[in-house]
C-alpha cells in the first residue's frame, strides 16, 4: 500500500468500473472527419491564389486600373466644370461688350443730337446777323459831322474816314449853337432804322458814346468834341 491509500479512505474512483465512462464520444463519421481536411485544402488554395495574383503583379494592374479610371473620370468632371466657366465667362463677356455697344450707340445718338441742335441754332441765327450787319453797312444815310472841338479840319477828317469806309452822303459843317452841344463827343441818331448806322459810324470813327435825338435835320449826326 502506498501513502495515499493510509491518507485517504477508498471510494469509487479507486475501483473503476470497465468500459468507456465519463468525456467519450464515441466514433465519428467519414464526413465529420473529412471536414477539416477539405477547410484545409481550401484555405491553403485561397492563400496560394492570393499570393500567385500578388507576385505575379496582377493585382497591382488592377489596382491601378482603378486608379486610372478615378483619374480619369476627376480629369473629366474638372474639364467639364472648366468648359462651363469658360462658358460661363464668354457669355458674360459677349453681355458686357454689347452693353459697351449700346452705351456708345447711345453717346453717338446724342452727340449727333447735339451737333444737329447746334446746327439749327447757327442756321437760325445766321439769317439775325446777316440783317443785322446788313441794316449796320446803310452807306447811303445822310450823316452830318459838327466840329465843335474848336480843332480846325477835325469834322472834314472825320467826314473823310467815313468815306473812306464806304458812306456815300457824307457833310462836314460848324455848329450853329455850341451850347446845346454834349459834353462828350456823341453819334446821335434820329430814329430807331437809323439805330445800326450810327453805331456802325460810332465805330469806324472810335466813339463810344451813341444817343437818340429826334430833333435833328439828319439820319446821324456826329457831335465832335
Amino acid at each position: 500500500m502506498t501513502d495515499n491509500e493510509h491518507k485517504y479512505p477508498a471510494d469509487e474512483f479507486d475501483n473503476p468500473p470497465s468500459g468507456p465512462i465519463g468525456m467519450h464520444r464515441g466514433n465519428r463519421s467519414l464526413a465529420v472527419r473529412i471536414v477539416p481536411y477539405l477547410v484545409t485544402i481550401v484555405i491553403a488554395v485561397l492563400l496560394g491564389a492570393l499570393a500567385w495574383a500578388f507576385f505575379s503583379g496582377a493585382f497591382n494592374s488592377r489596382t491601378d486600373a482603378s486608379v486610372a479610371q478615378s483619374s480619369s473620370t476627376a480629369a473629366e468632371s474638372s474639364s467639364s466644370a472648366s468648359a462651363a466657366d469658360t462658358a460661363s465667362s464668354s457669355s458674360s463677356d459677349a453681355s458686357s461688350t454689347d452693353a459697351s455697344s449700346a452705351d456708345a450707340s447711345s453717346t453717338e445718338s446724342s452727340a449727333d443730337a447735339t451737333a444737329s441742335s447746334d446746327s439749327s441754332s447757327s442756321a437760325e441765327e445766321s439769317p439775325s446777323e446777316s440783317s443785322s450787319s446788313s441794316a449796320a453797312a446803310n452807306t447811303a444815310a445822310q450823316i452830318v459831322v459838327y466840329n465843335g472841338s474848336g480843332v480846325t479840319g477835325a469834322a472834314a477828317s472825320n467826314a473823310q474816314t467815313l468815306e473812306n469806309n464806304g458812306y456815300t452822303n457824307v457833310t462836314a459843317t460848324n455848329p450853329a449853337d455850341y451850347n446845346s452841344l454834349p459834353s462828350a463827343t456823341t453819334v446821335w441818331y434820329r430814329t430807331d432804322a437809323d439805330l445800326a448806322t450810327a453805331q456802325d459810324v460810332a465805330a469806324k470813327l472810335g466813339v463810344s458814346q451813341v444817343v437818340q435825338a429826334g430833333n435833328i435835320s439828319s439820319d446821324v449826326a456826329v457831335v465832335l468834341r
